[in-house]
């Protein structure tokens, strides 16, 4: 089986936001006002951590981006209160908006069985 995820992040925010997966650890700081595109992960239990700070290790916000060939597609933009940072997700062409706290199954196992690409927009609310 052929399977990967691609991760497109645009970070409209004022944060840098730190992009740390399961197995290969830190992949990408994205400066403010940037956008980055990983490689392909092909690693079928991917957990992408999102770390959004201003100051080195004092993560203002965490959030994260877990996919796989038999797990679907699970995104969340992250706890904060009060909330200024909305996500704009697109899965295979599935949309959803989130400005709340939490998290959201945006793609069921089936869906996502042959992997794609998962993009956010972060903005500042």
């Amino acid at each position: 089986m052929s399977w990967g995820l691609t991760i497109k992040i645009v970070n409209n925010t004022p944060y840098k936001l730190d992009v740390v997966n399961n197995s290969l650890g830190l992949l990408k700081t994205i400066q403010p006002n940037t956008e980055w595109q990983s490689d392909e992960l092909t690693d079928p239990n991917n957990a992408n951590a999102l770390r959004f700070f201003q100051t080195e290790n004092v993560w203002y916000m965490q959030g994260g981006i877990s996919a796989g060939p038999e797990a679907g597609v699970y995104v969340d933009k992250g706890w904060e209160s009060p909330t200024t940072i909305s996500a704009n997700w697109n899965a295979n062409e599935t949309e959803w908006t989130q400005s709340a706290n939490g998290g959201y199954e945006i793609l069921a196992w089936n869906q996502f069985e042959q992997g794609g690409e998962v993009a956010v927009q972060f903005n500042t609310i």
